[in-house]
């Protein structure tokens, strides 16, 4: 038999060595058992997550710019998601031949507005022009008047002569009285036709007032000339094109507006965009950017990664003992954190089937056991990339049994014994 070193040696042969080996097997021992006594263990839990699931709302191509598979949302964004093959377009064709129908008129009704003012410039020309000679043609009219008035009173004062003559004559009995009342009707004819042509003077310069105000009293003249009258109607219709620009301007006002509402409306149906929530994961991509898809087929499957959770089975005798609400530990297979948890969900055995859409396939429960399903706490990031936010991953779950809280005290106390304990006896046992 090899004998051993002499500090081996004194190292087995020591009662305090054997001790501590006998102190820490039965540590790892209690290690071991304490939490089974302790807690309810569920060793056979997998993270799971409820999922969204997006569909075409349209028949359409898909757009080029859809997340990919395993993609992790961390801020809600909106996607374009689906673009129509050919949108109805017809409306919008309608309200921009209206647009132009509306633009022709328009400035249809400008040219002629300008054509009118242009000839109402001439036919202005032409009316002042009419008055102008119609007032100097009746202020020559009054000149002639004037001049035979003048003769007239002239041959009056002529024949007023000769009757003074003629009385004197038959007074001395050279000439007979008959001669002497021819004289007198003679100047009496004269005197009427003095009054005449005063008043032809008069009426001439009625007349000319009248004209100079644009009003004319001959026959025939209708108290306006021609040019005067067109321009009337020209005023008439000038009024009609300035009302028909107006309308057609507000037309092209509203038929604008809505050309605009139907040009979003084009842009709104003849795309879907979809919102995407953060601190979710692409599960899924179940059609290929920029194919073509019908209305209702299925786009995208996104993981809530915010709502996490683990279903475990316990026995049904349990189920008094656990409660909605409570906390549990959840530590993921091959990691060494626990992870706190809350209860939200029992489920019995002869519960119906869970119909939700997940992303991992809960197993209904077997007789004689319950489903519990416990929501995994938001610790920092719950999005680790690369990992799906680890649905699917295995997991540890522990229930705490009820008078048991002082286990973790001491299993906690126990390893750091367990630790720092047995590492100082055998430097001290080396030492020596």
């Amino acid at each position: 038999m090899t004998r051993l070193s002499g500090p081996v040696e004194r190292l087995v042969r020591s009662r305090r060595a054997r001790l501590l080996l006998a102190i820490t097997l039965i540590g790892i021992g209690a290690w071991t058992f304490v939490p089974h006594v302790a807690y309810r263990i569920a060793p056979t839990a997998f993270v799971n997550a409820e999922l969204v699931r997006v569909a075409a709302p349209m028949a359409g191509r898909l757009s080029r710019d859809l997340p990919r598979k395993g993609d992790i949302i961390e801020q809600a964004v909106t996607v374009n998601l689906t673009e129509t093959l050919s949108p109805d377009r017809r409306h919008f064709l309608d309200l921009e031949e209206q647009m132009t129908v509306a633009k022709e008129r328009a400035s249809l009704a400008k040219r002629q507005l300008a054509e009118i003012t242009e000839l109402d410039g001439k036919l202005e020309i032409r009316a002042q022009s009419y008055q102008s000679g119609m007032v100097e043609r009746i202020g020559q009219e009054i000149v002639e008047a004037e001049a035979e008035k003048t003769g007239c009173l002239a041959e009056v004062n002529q024949r007023r002569d000769v009757g003074s003559r003629m009385e004197q004559l038959v007074k001395s009995g050279l000439a007979s009285p008959i001669r002497t009342a021819e004289a007198f009707a003679t100047r009496e004819a004269t005197v009427t036709r003095c009054e005449v042509a005063n008043a032809k003077i008069e009426r001439f310069k009625i007349e000319r007032n009248s004209a100079l105000t644009g009003v004319f009293l001959r026959d025939g003249a209708n108290d306006a000339p021609y040019s005067q009258q067109q321009r009337d109607r020209l005023f008439l219709r000038r009024q009609e094109l300035e009302t028909e620009i107006l309308q057609q301007s507000s037309r092209q006002a509203q038929i604008v507006a809505e050309i605009a509402g139907e040009r979003n409306r084009l842009e709104q149906t003849g795309r879907s965009d979809v919102l995407l929530h953060a601190d979710h994961v692409v599960w899924s991509v179940a059609a290929s950017p920029g194919s073509s898809v019908t209305e209702g087929q299925t786009i995208l499957d996104l993981a809530d990664c915010a709502h996490r959770f683990v279903v475990v089975d316990l026995p049904e005798r349990e189920f008094e003992q656990i409660k909605t609400g409570e906390t549990a530990a959840v530590r993921l297979i091959g990691s060494d954190d626990w992870k706190q948890g809350k209860i939200r969900r029992i489920l019995g055995s002869a519960a119906r089937t869970d119909d939700r859409l997940l992303a991992a396939q809960i197993v209904r429960p077997v007789s004689s056991s319950i489903a519990v399903e416990v929501e995994l706490l938001q610790e920092g990031s719950n999005a680790e990339r690369n990992s799906f936010c680890n649905i699917g991953r295995m997991a540890e779950v522990r229930f705490q049994r009820t008078g048991f809280g002082f286990a973790d005290r001491f299993l906690s106390r126990l390893a750091g014994m367990f630790r720092d304990g047995p590492q100082a006896e055998l430097k001290s046992a080396a030492a020596k």
